[in-house]
């Protein structure tokens, strides 16, 4: 171990998060134990490196992985799952993992131990009005449901010390984002014109640099002890909105043009796609307000930020 530094446990440190968050926590001084399920796609040399237990390990495999760390940053998760295993996968993954690992860390670190969940423990892919932290948890689907007995099991498991923050992130973009987010960039690579314009309907996007940000703000922040917060840029941005910034990247015109709505939707419907769909284009406004008070501060330039996400990725000539 590192002398004087505080050292941090980070679940799920090869994931689209985690190699972002590991680089920005050695950067800050603190000395980092980079787990995963994924052996040999560890972000940074500078970390010490451990494997992630199953779900059904014994509780000693758990207090192994916590033993000599100071805060525990819990990212790894499970976000799609096959029809037939779903429930199954959540539940094992995304809710008893992270009870076991709090069950662990509980007794050994001085510091904090931050979940990192999701909007969708709050609500479904579609929200009319601005979500916010003090309305009714209503996760309509597994994951989410998942995530939310997740946080709960947590909340409790810390209850007698608060030294807990749980984190709900919206839709995160960057450099290498896979998901509905990498869809919508596959989509704007296609070299025509595509039937978006009239997709107006505001989604909160949030840039990985800044969640990782916000899980460090947390770490540090005293203000966030046994809170739940969700974390989102400042400005929610149409599909429009959103592709004209991807095709900025690229370097390339906007080229879209209007289509009545009913159409695309029939047409995902025609080819699968349609909670997807929805998902992508519907409209879901989640407010920073409250973790801003503690002292975060949201990006407030999404639209450039997206782009220059876009333009690091693209071939070098």
């Amino acid at each position: 171990m590192t002398s004087g530094k505080a050292r941090i446990l980070v679940t799920g440190a090869s994931g689209f998060i985690g190699r972002a968050l590991v680089p920005l926590l050695l950067d800050a001084g603190y000395a980092v134990r980079a787990v995963s399920r994924s052996p040999g796609k560890f972000p940074s040399k500078e970390a010490e490196t451990a494997i992630l237990p199953p779900p059904d390990a014994p509780p000693p495999a758990f207090e192994a992985l916590v033993a000599g760390c100071d805060h525990v940053v819990h990212l790894a998760a499970i976000a799609h799952a096959g029809r037939q295993q779903a429930t199954a996968a959540y539940e094992a993954v995304n809710r008893r993992l992270a009870e076991r690992l709090a069950e662990a860390a509980h007794g050994a670190i001085a510091g904090k131990f931050v979940f990192i969940s999701s909007i969708r423990a709050q609500c479904g892919p579609v929200r009319q009005g601005i979500v916010r932290e003090t309305d009714p948890a209503q996760p309509e689907d597994d994951y989410g449901r998942a995530k939310l007995a997740a946080e709960k099991a947590i909340a409790s498991i810390f209850a007698d010390t608060g030294k807990f923050t749980i984190l709900r992130p919206v839709l995160v973009y960057g450099a290498g984002v896979r998901g509905n987010m990498g869809m919508l960039i596959r989509l704007a690579r296609l070299p025509l014109p595509l039937p978006f314009a009239g997709l107006d309907a505001k989604r909160s996007l949030l840039d990985r640099e800044a969640l990782c940000g916000a899980i460090l703000h947390a770490i540090r922040e005293p203000r966030t002890n046994g809170g739940t917060y969700l974390v989102a840029d400042a400005a929610p941005l149409s599909v429009a909105e959103i592709i004209a910034a991807i095709r900025m990247g690229l370097g390339r015109r906007t080229g879209l043009y209007p289509l009545p709505q009913s159409w695309l939707e029939r047409l995902a419907e025609l080819t699968g796609q349609s909670r997807r769909w929805q998902a992508v284009t519907g409209g879901l406004v989640a407010s920073p307000l409250l973790l801003e008070a503690t002292g975060w501060q949201p990006p407030d330039d999404t639209f450039r930020r997206i782009a220059e996400s876009v333009r690091t990725e693209r071939p070098k000539d």
